[in-house]
């Protein structure tokens, strides 16, 4: 079985959190790593393999490269997605998968005009309770589900300069909730039919950014998400060089049978928690049968898209939900509220 040859561009604080699925993978040989800091690059190649490459288009002209991943902030991932496909070479991406929706409606159509095969890494693609609460719910047995709740507190993002920069990023919702955007999706399983967007400055009136945003979300055939984060509370940061912030959630989901799902964390790994009526079943979530990456060899490959990734349309649908909820330009100081807008 050959193995799927792949570059990465980017070796910052993403590929940190990626570099154990990675390691674990026995179908991607990471062939090349790209990063404007050298060093960077180099202690990630001592990590996983791969030549350390000067100059990033050298990679798109590598005949012998595969795929790309395109471990990079979302206002640079365009031009190399671009790049990507022109010269007919597989991506994995990260969230946001662009800055706008136009941005992404452009990569997905280069995609399909090159005929490579891409996926968007989400919080949920290597997190096995996800996969099993799906087949939970596919067996209609606790019903459907209603309600997606997910609140989460957070530092604001001091490790870089471009995460509270609106036309760069956008914000806690762009950010980090739309990791659970993505979920909410992915577990309800049937099309949006609304959404509502909130934008809140409430305790730091000098970032570029919202500190605090909210989206409601109505699917079709019934079902809501309710999703909430704010970076207004100054919690801790325990580290300026990466994503290691103090961090608060607070997680359940409903079904139309009135079944509480919640999460919870053992010795053995997280379990899934259904309680109805003072009855309470602990359940074990079973492992995933591959990394994301090798999931995503086995797609190039001619097997089907990994669910554990968002199509290149799904993360086109999370970022058009977002970007048509906020108002164009700078958020004002006051509260702010939109039911739609213009992406």
């Amino acid at each position: 079985m050959k193995k799927l040859n792949l570059a990465i561009f980017g070796c910052g604080d993403f590929l940190r959190w990626q570099a154990d699925a990675i390691k674990k993978s026995t179908r991607v040989n990471v062939a090349a790593l790209f990063d404007p800091d050298g060093a960077r690059a180099r202690k990630y190649a001592g990590q996983l393999g791969g030549k350390l490459i000067v100059n990033g288009d050298d990679i798109f002209a590598d005949s012998s490269i595969d795929a790309v991943a395109l471990f990079v902030p979302p206002w640079i991932r365009k031009g190399l997605f671009l790049k990507a496909a022109a010269a007919g070479k597989h991506a994995i991406c990260t969230k946001p998968f662009g800055s706008t929706a136009a941005e992404c409606e452009e990569m997905l159509a280069a995609a399909g005009k090159a005929g490579i095969k891409a996926g968007i890494l989400y919080g949920r693609s290597a997190d096995a309770w996800f996969e099993t609460v799906k087949d939970l719910l596919a067996d209609g047995r606790h019903g459907k589900l209603a309600l997606y709740r997910q609140d989460w507190i957070h530092a604001y993002p001091q490790w870089n300069n471009w995460a509270t920069d609106p036309k760069k990023n956008g914000g806690p919702f762009m950010d980090a909730m739309i990791h659970n955007l993505n979920a909410a999706c992915y577990l309800m399983g049937r099309p949006v039919a609304g959404s509502a967007f909130f934008s809140d400055r409430l305790a730091h009136p000098d970032m570029k950014c919202a500190d605090t945003e909210a989206m409601i979300v109505n699917f079709e055939g019934g079902g809501v998400a309710n999703l909430f984060i704010t970076w207004a509370a100054d919690l801790a940061t325990h580290s300026r060089k990466g994503n290691d912030r103090e961090h608060i959630d607070l997680f359940y989901l409903v079904t139309d049978k009135g079944y509480r799902i919640t999460r919870e964390r053992s010795e053995s790994g997280p379990l899934i928690v259904v309680s109805r009526e003072g009855r309470t079943e602990k359940l074990p979530c079973a492992p995933l049968a591959a990394t994301p990456y090798d999931a995503f060899a086995a797609h190039v490959d001619g097997g089907t898209f990994p669910r554990v990734m968002a199509t290149l349309a799904e993360a086109t649908r999370d970022i058009t939900l977002v970007r048509r909820g906020r108002p164009r330009g700078m958020i004002s100081e006051k509260t702010e509220t939109s039911h739609s807008g213009e992406i």
